[in-house]
């Protein structure tokens, strides 16, 4: 049986995550945010780059058309990115000089 790559070509982030979607659904996209996150933390100990981090993805998932058919996981995003916002916020106003 030959090996069909259009679909990888085409949609090559998609086909990539596929299964794992499948698997746990659109939380999935939760696991590995978080680690990234997570290991800017702790190369950076830096809780602004860190919130900035939470909050680009945080923005990029909830906006795009990802949660089509999962509304309440797009409602855990955008509670995640608040948190983000608050955090950010919060580590520039107390930040030791």
């Amino acid at each position: 049986m030959p090996f069909n790559g259009t679909e990888f070509i085409s949609n090559p982030w998609s086909e990539m995550m596929e299964p794992f979607v499948n698997l746990l659904g659109s939380g999935f996209y939760l696991i590995p945010v978080s680690f990234i996150g997570v290991a800017l933390y702790i190369k950076t100990r830096s809780p602004v780059s860190t919130a900035a981090w939470f909050l680009a993805a945080g923005i990029s998932l909830t906006s795009s058309g990802l949660f089509t058919g999962y509304i309440e996981m797009a409602y855990v995003y955008v509670v995640f990115t608040a948190l983000a916002v608050v955090g950010m916020v919060m580590s520039i106003l107390y930040m030791r000089r």
